[in-house]
């Protein structure tokens, strides 16, 4: 049939499926008032056996009728249950009437909703990585980083820093466990909280666009903000304070030695010192966070809290690598990058 949906049109939208079906609603003849000569071969219809019968002389003049009954009055193929016919021409009114409602797109139109692999995007990456390349090349030819001598397995140098990506998780080892902040908290951030994004936020609206929601760019800018700080706040605490410090003060005065056991029972999982209370000092500010998003923006959908925990992320990866950078000297002790003993020892 004409207006039975074709493989073809998988993946068209709505208007592209109308245009196609005008078109061939327009080469059968659906939705057109009939012709003179469509009028003089179509068979008379029976006429009732109550109404007299017609004059010989009188003339048939054709009427202009409807385009729904010149649809309606299309006669069904022979064997079609009445039914079926009536269903068929029912669907063919409606995509005729979803034709004349929709009009084609324009060429501009079209040109501007399909985005092409060639040239749109291999251009736009090939651009991007010329100049990536020559700012590699301009910041080298800048800052001369000679490489230095081979490394003495003898003598290691004072402060000892990771290359800068690590920077970040070296930061985390001077503040808990090392099996915590080196396998357990990036293993569950990369292979379990990042690809858990999907199965929370199952809204496909505006899928691929930054800042999808009228509220993502606020909330961006408040977890910024808010993660900046707490973050300082954490690495200050712990260098002036100190988890274990504090918590075997705690144990001294309370005469129980659980509080700064680092291996109570034989289970390093339940050490309050390393494990405990790192986690808790590190997940109160989210959900905190969670609760001021909830109750500042009203969020109408999981896709702006994830925003928000996805951008604490990214905040904690930048601050925790710029402090590993700059803010520790001998001893990864914490101090301004203009101190003395920033330089290091070989």
């Amino acid at each position: 049939m004409a207006l039975e949906r074709t493989p073809d049109m998988e993946g068209l939208s709505a208007s592209e499926r109308a245009a196609i079906y005008k078109q061939r609603a327009a080469a059968a003849g659906i939705g057109q008032p009939p012709s003179g000569a469509q009028v003089a071969a179509r068979p008379a219809a029976p006429a009732a056996a109550s109404a007299p019968p017609p004059a010989a002389a009188r003339p048939t003049a054709p009427a202009a009728a409807p385009v729904s009954a010149a649809v309606a009055e299309r006669p069904a193929g022979a064997g079609v249950p009445a039914k079926v016919a009536a269903a068929a021409t029912a669907r063919r009114e409606q995509v005729a009437a979803v034709a004349r409602r929709e009009p084609a797109p324009s060429a501009a139109e079209q040109s501007e909703r399909l985005v092409y692999v060639w040239p749109h995007l291999v251009t736009i990456e090939f651009m991007a990585g010329v100049l990536l390349l020559l700012s590699i090349v301009v910041v080298s030819i800048i800052l001369q980083s000679p490489l230095e001598a081979h490394a003495n397995p003898d003598k290691t140098p004072n402060p000892s820093k990771a290359p800068w990506y690590f920077l970040n998780l070296q930061e985390l080892l001077l503040h808990m466990h090392p099996s915590l902040a080196g396998v357990l908290i990036p293993a569950g951030v990369v292979f379990l909280a990042i690809p858990l994004i999907p199965y929370f936020d199952r809204s496909t609206l505006d899928v691929g666009k930054w800042f999808g929601t009228a509220k993502a760019v606020p909330i961006c800018i408040f977890t910024s903000v808010y993660s900046t700080i707490i973050l300082i706040a954490l690495v200050l605490f712990d260098e002036k304070v100190g988890v274990k410090p504090m918590m075997q003060a705690i144990a001294s005065a309370t005469g129980v030695a659980f509080f700064a056991d680092t291996n109570p029972l034989g289970i390093g999982a339940l050490s309050m010192p390393n494990v405990i209370v790192p986690m808790i000092l590190m997940n109160v500010p989210i959900v905190v966070l969670l609760i001021l998003v909830k109750v500042i923006y009203k969020p109408s959908g999981a896709r702006d809290y994830m925003f928000a925990l996805f951008t604490g992320f990214v905040v904690a990866y930048v601050v925790l690598t710029i402090v590993g950078s700059f803010f520790r000297g001998e001893q990864m002790i914490l101090m301004w990058p203009w101190d003395p003993r920033q330089a290091r020892l070989d």
